[in-house]
């Protein structure tokens, strides 16, 4: 196979069915998901794992907005709530467009920064269960 590479350019994020990618500077969907535990017994085959539940997040730096329609606005006015969210990566490109989709509880993050900077905000959604993964 031969080598493929691209730049992370253009996605979509809706979150509660507002769309917030305008906003975003960085984005990852963090696989936290521990690798289990192992077991033995004193049996020859006594050895087993124990599956570890899944553990992502969404994780976003994003310009700040607190308009009342703004991403800041919004995640302080909907703090530990649970909401839909749907992320699609490289829509642009018909055969490596991919989308997550699933719940996230919102937090409201930090806020404040430097003097005479531009403010930013980096927030870490938990993702609840494991997000749905689809080739587009």
């Amino acid at each position: 196979m031969t080598v493929h590479n691209r730049k992370v350019k253009i996605i979509t994020l809706s979150v509660d069915g507002i769309q917030f990618e305008c906003q975003v500077q960085t984005w990852n969907m963090a696989n936290n998901t521990e690798d289990g535990e192992r077991f033995y017994s004193q049996c020859p085959d006594g050895e087993f794992r124990e599956d570890a539940e899944p553990d992502y997040a969404l994780e976003l730096t994003f310009y700040s907005d607190w308009r009342s329609d703004g991403i800041s606005d919004f995640l302080w006015s909907h703090d530990q709530e649970t909401v839909d969210f749907e992320l699609h990566h490289h829509p642009d490109i018909a055969a490596e467009h991919v989308q997550w989709t699933g719940q996230v509880k919102l937090k409201a993050p930090n806020t404040g920064g430097e003097a005479r900077t531009t403010e930013m905000t980096e927030v870490t959604l938990p993702v609840v269960g494991m997000p749905a993964y689809t080739h587009l």
